[in-house]
């Protein structure tokens, strides 16, 4: 089996690699009187997920923070299957709750005997009552264990930010309540900082969950210690293979596990291919993800050049606005500064924005409309991406994997995201000619229609 060959998040604690930083700086929070709550800010998979994983995992004979862990119950809920519910909203709380009360009674080992949620069709204020029933269960099962802090490891906060507002304001009401506050805190991760999922003025209120977060804590690169303990799963490995999959993935753990796995299969299973050929197999497999984190710093970091040629520019040194996307680059393991100046340390990164995709595309003078409609979050995202690649053919599983890099959806979900986005930029929905499916491929955005 290949040892670098899971990309999804770590379940198993002995498989965790690194973040020992990262973990110090939560378990100083968590060990705080009171304990305080922390946000993990992180690219799509950069490790957020297996990070709460592993601090689920903590148990008396395996401490985290420490002789402490005993204490801590630790609490998991994956709040991102809310986060594109549209009008389904309301329920989406009353699911988030029942979920927290199910993660905290497990947590206990304790009978899962929750009450049953109501039927789709009842009135709003029915489903506040009952979402205001499953809280109270929380509350009960805490004041039970007046013996033990409880840690709420909510992963992909940007699900509750979409949900009613009384959703967060329960939330807070845990850490308010006099018998149980001083026990609660929570630890979350989101892909952007907090700040971009709610109004300005929500946080000035007194009493807004999202004024719990003090500061935030970045996921990004591995250091030399953390990626010798990854290429410790695979003694097989010599030393010229190491310094090869560093070249590839620089100091990024994603792009770190693609190259390793590549090489490592090479290495165990010679098959006549040279190592160009497994360089571009490496390559093409990132591409997507790459161009997803591009796009996402792009929007976040605001440069007037043409970016991805001054950073691939090797031999001039950055602007100043420049400077500042190099650094977020240097924080994610892709980028690093010596006494030349800046400089991209991932081959796979840097071919990833350069390379054009080898697939055809359609010519036109026409360019697609800047701002696109109305669209949820997730339709939002698939047709950013779709409208990047316009005039090519993307795969469902390129989609998918650019989107989804965790637990992707169904062919058929997918589908019925293409058809909502085609409701809302085709003249004729059911005949469409901007968005159009490609038989046994995938989908493709077309520039050749208006």
């Amino acid at each position: 089996m290949n040892p670098f060959g899971n990309r999804k998040p770590v379940i198993a604690p002995d498989l965790f690699t690194g973040r020992r930083d990262l973990i110090a700086a939560v378990c100083e929070r968590l060990t705080a009187a009171p304990p305080q709550c922390c946000a993990i800010i992180g690219d799509a998979r950069s490790g957020k997920t297996s990070l709460l994983y592993y601090l689920r995992s903590a148990a008396p004979g395996r401490p985290i923070c420490g002789d402490t862990t005993a204490r801590f119950v630790f609490s998991y809920v994956n709040a991102g299957p809310y986060a594109d519910l549209g009008a389904s909203q309301s329920h989406g709380a009353l699911y988030f709750w029942r979920d927290l009360a199910r993660a905290t009674s497990q947590a206990l080992d304790r009978h899962d005997d929750l009450p049953a949620l109501p039927d789709q069709g009842i009135a709003e204020t029915a489903i506040v009552d009952a979402v205001y029933a499953l809280k109270c269960v929380v509350e009960d099962m805490l004041r039970q264990r007046s013996d033990r802090t409880f840690v709420f490891l909510i992963d992909n906060v940007e699900g509750i930010a979409r949900l009613p507002r009384h959703t967060a304001s329960f939330l807070r009401s845990l850490t308010q309540d006099p018998d149980i506050g001083a026990r609660v805190a929570y630890v979350v991760t989101a892909s952007v900082p907090l700040s971009r999922l709610y109004p300005a003025d929500e946080l000035r209120e007194p009493s807004s969950f999202w004024s719990l977060f003090a500061s935030e804590l970045f996921i990004g690169g591995l250091d030399d210690a953390d990626i010798t303990a990854l290429f410790g799963r695979a003694p097989e490995l010599n030393d010229a293979d190491r310094a090869w999959i560093r070249r590839l993935g620089g100091a990024n753990l994603m792009l770190l596990l693609i190259a390793a796995a590549h090489v490592y299969h090479w290495r165990m299973h010679p098959n006549g291919s040279s190592p160009n050929d497994i360089e571009r197999a490496a390559i093409e497999e990132a591409r997507p993800l790459c161009r997803t984190w591009w796009r996402k710093l792009l929007e976040t970091y605001a440069i007037a050049t043409d970016a991805r040629e001054a950073l691939l520019e090797q031999n001039r040194a950055p602007t100043s606005d420049e400077g500042v996307l190099f650094d977020a680059l240097r924080q994610r393991g892709l980028a690093q500064r010596d006494r030349n100046g800046w400089r991209i340390s991932s081959t796979i990164f840097a071919q990833a924005l350069s390379d054009q995709p080898g697939m055809p595309s359609i010519e036109t003078s026409l360019p697609l409309p800047s701002a696109p409609p109305a669209f949820t979050h997730l339709e939002g995202e698939v047709y950013a991406f779709l409208r990047e690649h316009a005039g090519r053919v993307c795969t469902r599983d390129e989609v998918k994997r650019a989107i989804w890099p965790v637990s992707p959806p169904s062919d058929s979900a997918l589908q019925k995201i293409i058809e909502r986005i085609r409701d809302k930029i085709e003249p004729d929905p059911k005949h469409p000619r901007k968005l159009i499916a490609v038989r046994g491929q995938g989908y493709m955005l077309r520039r050749d229609v208006e």
